[in-house]
């Protein structure tokens, strides 16, 4: 008697029904093919259960501190991933188990799959290149970024949101815009600079706060040419008011912040410009 078949052979004897009908060794070996395909399915649904465990254990303890929109899109294609590749196996498996030749549907899919891979070389280009920008961190959902696309087109604004095809970005404008993620030449991340530094400076009122702020600006620009720090991005913000005087905040972005801050004497060369335009100064902090 076959191993493969004892068991739903036991399971008959227990119910007492009569085996004659059973003896057949096309029965028997029928009976064997369906107790292995039933230990097929119980094995690749356990295979499954503890691949996504283990998933789901590894980006819990990697990412559990940065639960990004771009480590979600990692977990949820590494379940589907898995899902994909236990279910493709399973089923090859039982087609052997079952006799049937797979080697002509295996040519098949090969031959169906290069035919969709030429027809969609777009979508295939879209998706691998999405992965390296997904893989390689290039940028997240919430980022201030500007692409530029193969036809050189600029697209500037916010990452609304990424995926595998495409980046949705929300310009300047406030419209929703669509890239491709395969036409995206170049990529610039203003949210990744590497250092940001600045200093507080309070100013009696001597014009409205919008010309105040562009005159800082200008002097900052232009202090940071004359020391030869071209590459250096300057921001002014209004920080705080009050009946007498202004609060600006003054931050510089480069490689070197803090350092290139305090090379160019930055605060020191502001002060002397604007006692030379006349604004006298008032209280100045540095934070």
């Amino acid at each position: 008697m076959r191993c493969g078949a004892g068991f739903p052979i036991a399971v008959l004897l227990r119910f007492r029904v009569t085996l004659t009908s059973f003896d057949r060794p096309d029965v028997r070996a029928l009976a064997g093919h369906v107790e292995a395909t039933a230990l097929t399915i119980v094995v690749a649904f356990a295979l499954w259960w503890i691949a996504i465990a283990i998933i789901d254990r590894f980006y819990e303890r990697r990412f559990a501190s940065k639960l990004s929109p771009r480590v979600a899109t990692f977990y949820s294609l590494s379940k589907s991933v898995v899902g994909i590749t236990i279910l493709v196996v399973g089923a090859l498996e039982l087609l052997n188990l079952w006799a049937v030749n797979v080697v002509p549907a295996v040519w098949s899919a090969g031959f169906i799959t290069a035919a969709l891979a030429f027809g969609s070389q777009t979508v295939v280009r879209d998706i691998v290149t999405g992965f390296f920008f997904l893989f390689e961190d290039q940028y997240d959902v919430g980022d201030r970024v500007e692409l530029v696309t193969s036809g050189g087109q600029v697209v500037a604004g916010s990452i609304a949101s990424m995926g595998l095809r495409t980046t949705k970005v929300v310009d300047h404008q406030g419209r929703f815009v669509v890239v491709p993620n395969g036409n995206i030449a170049l990529v610039t991340n203003a949210s990744r600079l590497p250092s940001v530094a600045g200093f507080a400076i309070a100013l009696p009122w001597k014009a409205e706060a919008t010309s105040m702020r562009d005159k800082i600006l200008s002097h900052v620009r232009e202090i940071s040419t004359t020391a030869g720090k071209t590459e250096a991005h300057w921001s002014v913000s209004l920080a705080d008011t009050a009946a007498d005087a202004a609060t600006y905040r003054v931050e510089l972005r480069s490689a070197n912040a803090r350092d290139d801050l305090e090379q160019m004497d930055a605060r020191e060369l502001l002060v002397a410009r604007l006692q030379a335009d006349g604004w006298i100064p008032g209280r100045e902090e540095h934070r």
